[in-house]
């Protein structure tokens, strides 16, 4: 038993069942007794155990149902009567029957997206749109507000009625308008409308939060304590079963991002200092949470990773245990991933320029044609899935998705940089159509946000009083991008740019690994002093 290997974990509606390795079994295959143990992961508590379990034609059946705990997310250790562990998968790796909605993920005519834009969704074609939850402003431990409960696994969770009565409202007018919503999903105790409630913080921000640092603007959520786990997983199978499987007017919600920039982790997703192997271990359970609680309600929710454009070099290359390169981050996740039973993630990147005060991306001397790349924007976006489609990566034969759920093209509030901006989304829309992994092409700003750092990444300007002001140039280029205007927009753009440089980056030639020569200029790395 010994050579014996778990190869899948497949979840049913009231079973499941765990493949072993059938070249490994030999002629003894009745005679072996298994015990099979169920754990929240990281074996913070045991949830159930199976003993004297036959393998039989290679597969232990166990149930899916213990009292009234689903073990569809629990951790698997498989062990022999003699004790001995077999090596191989450890969590469900296939979900069968078990969604409500069975809906295929929504085709997209354009890849068009903009936050809340109001009468803008219709007037420029938007078929996506974003929208951040933060677990703080929506859950309660402790309340005397209206909630509504939630059952999950033997506990009532509670949700804030003010909150979810704001998200009914917004996933219903989504889906009358026929858009297709994904989710942020944040873990924020001092932004996006927490409520600061006390014994919450306590359950959901990581033990290892950084309250102290001022740039700590999210935590990450917890995978290591019991209670993080646990409500972590409340809100997302809460969110899931209300706006992705139900039958009334609200089932638009599609797909989750888990935290933010994770890349940039002491700024978006804080757990305190820690190597990117102890970060992404942790947060690769996290993710692998998110699909298997997301998918018992829609089968074909996509999961996604949240990296910023540093590829090959980081935010702050003096803080290692704060900031990682994105290369390294996904080379991680899919090993962890892959070790203990793949599951199928999607990276959901910020492709923003290299510099974020100026538009003209084309113009970015840190995005290169190869895997060695400093940097991925726009300029360069065809490293991304070229990245991804290496043999590693693939899930189940197939390549990952990408949406690029971030960037924008800044204004200087002058002439020259919102052309540049109107050029530039038109080159990058032209560059995304041609790449066939990509679903998503997500304009940060609808309009302007007075606290986004000095930048102005609205396609509209933000008046002093906080109404929405006029459209910039580049509001009327996406509107016209996907129409019969489109070539048009084109042409004017290839002008304005040069026809040789836009023709370049529009077409470029890649280079499916890395520049030999990269290994003898890593003394340049952030040395440029130019900013994320």
């Amino acid at each position: 038993m010994s050579e014996k290997r778990i190869i899948e974990i497949t979840a049913g509606r009231k079973e499941i069942c765990i493949s072993i390795d059938e070249k490994a079994e030999g002629n003894n295959e009745k005679d072996v007794r298994c015990t099979v143990r169920a754990e929240l992961p990281f074996g913070l508590k045991q949830l159930a155990e199976f003993s004297d379990l036959a393998v039989a034609g290679g597969i232990i059946t166990i149930p899916r149902f213990v009292e009234e705990t689903d073990l569809l997310t629990a951790c698997f250790a498989v062990s022999t009567d003699g004790g001995t562990v077999v090596p191989g998968f450890s969590y469900v790796t296939k979900m069968e029957g078990i969604a409500r909605n069975n809906e295929a993920y929504p085709v997209f005519d354009n890849p068009k997206t903009l936050s809340e834009c109001g009468d803008d969704y219709v007037n420029l074609g938007i078929s996506q749109t974003v929208i951040n939850i933060n677990i703080l402003a929506i859950m309660a431990v402790e309340t005397a507000k209206p909630v509504i409960p939630f059952e999950l696994n033997g506990r009532t969770f509670l949700f804030l009625k003010s909150a979810t009565d704001e998200l009914d409202g917004f996933f219903g007018r989504m889906k009358k308008l026929g858009i297709t919503v994904t989710a942020i999903l944040l873990n924020a105790p001092k932004l996006f409308d927490s409520t600061g409630e006390e014994a919450l913080l306590s359950k959901c921000v990581h033990p290892d939060y950084d309250a102290e640092y001022p740039h700590a603007f999210i935590s990450a959520f917890s995978a290591k304590t019991i209670e993080g786990q646990i409500y972590y997983q409340a809100f997302v199978e809460f969110l899931a079963s209300r706006y992705s499987a139900g039958d009334d007017g609200l089932s638009s919600l599609r797909g989750m991002i888990v935290s933010n920039e994770v890349d940039s982790q002491y700024i978006w997703g804080n757990a305190g200092r820690k190597t990117p192997e102890a970060y992404i271990e942790e947060y690769t359970e996290v993710l692998r949470l998110t699909m298997q609680s997301a998918r018992k309600y829609y089968a074909n929710m996509r999961v996604y990773i949240s990296l910023d454009h540093m590829f090959n070099r980081t935010f702050d290359a003096t803080e290692p245990l704060c900031f990682y390169k994105g290369r390294q981050v996904l080379e991680l996740l899919n090993q962890y991933a892959t070790e203990s039973g793949n599951f199928d993630w999607s990276v959901a990147y910020h492709s923003y320029p290299e510099d974020l005060r100026y538009p003209d991306f084309y113009n970015d001397r840190t995005a290169e044609f190869n895997f060695s790349t400093p940097r991925i924007t726009f300029k360069n976006i065809e490293m991304l899935p070229a990245y991804l489609s290496q043999d590693r990566f693939l899930y189940r034969g197939k390549k990952r998705r990408i949406i690029l759920s971030e960037q924008g093209f800044n204004s200087r509030e002058d002439d020259l940089s919102e052309r540049q901006g109107a050029a530039a989304y038109c080159l990058a829309y032209e560059k995304v159509r041609k790449l066939p992994d990509i679903d998503m092409m997500m304009h940060h700003a609808y309009a302007d946000n007075f606290a986004e750092f000095g930048l102005h990444l609205g396609i509209r300007k933000r008046n002093p009083d906080g109404s929405i002001g006029e459209a910039r140039p580049i509001y009327y280029v996406m509107k016209d991008m996907g129409t019969e205007r489109e070539r048009s927009r084109v042409n004017d753009a290839r002008d304005f740019i040069g026809a040789e440089l836009f023709d370049s980056i529009l077409s470029p030639v890649i280079l499916m690994g890395d520049d030999p020569l990269a290994d003898n200029m890593q003394f340049q790395d952030n040395a440029d002093g130019d900013e994320q």
